[in-house]
């Protein structure tokens, strides 16, 4: 299933100042390089969320569904709520599927269809389901990935990621892997 993140977090899961204590803890003083750190915690994210295929913080996605299914596993694990679930006809006409139409188990993170419509729909994209997605608070082993790999990126500036640390990262994010697809 296709998806896109239309919303990217307001705030990252880990905040400058940790990434700093964490690295300052391998490193030295690190007061000078809130340039070079911002920008490896959205990295640490990004890397850490398309290898668990989880939204590490709270962010608007849209998938993609290919046609109508009882049950549909929605990307990006875990699902705060769905806004809308609109499909097309073969003519691109627009519909909003009712609330009475579907059910969100929100753990499990699928949209249980009760009611399908009888339209031919559209070949490309014919069906849009818009939605929340992330942790309020992220898992501990995940947001020590995510600092593991700004330490990694800092410290190796320019080279590849260290053997152990990558080790280490995938360790802990293979306990969080999501099984959509």
């Amino acid at each position: 299933m296709k998806y896109a993140v239309t919303t990217a977090p307001a705030t990252e899961p880990v905040s400058l100042a940790d990434a700093k204590v964490h690295i300052r803890t391998v490193t030295g003083d690190t007061s000078e390089d809130a340039a070079i750190i911002t920008p490896l915690i959205v990295a640490a994210r990004e890397y850490c969320e398309n290898f668990t295929r989880r939204a590490f913080a709270p962010q608007t996605v849209k998938a993609y569904p290919d046609g109508w299914e009882d049950n549909i596993k929605l990307p990006m694990p875990p699902i705060v709520s769905v806004a809308s679930i609109k499909y097309y006809d073969e003519d691109a006409t627009e519909y909003t599927l009712s609330t009475d139409d579907y059910q969100v188990d929100i753990i499990g993170g699928t949209v249980q269809i009760l009611t399908q419509p009888d339209d031919t729909m559209r070949k490309l994209n014919p069906i849009v389901i818009e939605y929340s997605a992330g942790y309020t608070t992220l898992p501990k082993t995940l947001r020590q990935a995510m600092l593991l790999f700004v330490a990694d990126k800092y410290q190796n500036r320019g080279d590849e990621p260290s053997e152990k640390a990558a080790e280490a990262i995938k360790h802990l994010l293979y306990q969080h892997k999501a099984g959509w697809a």
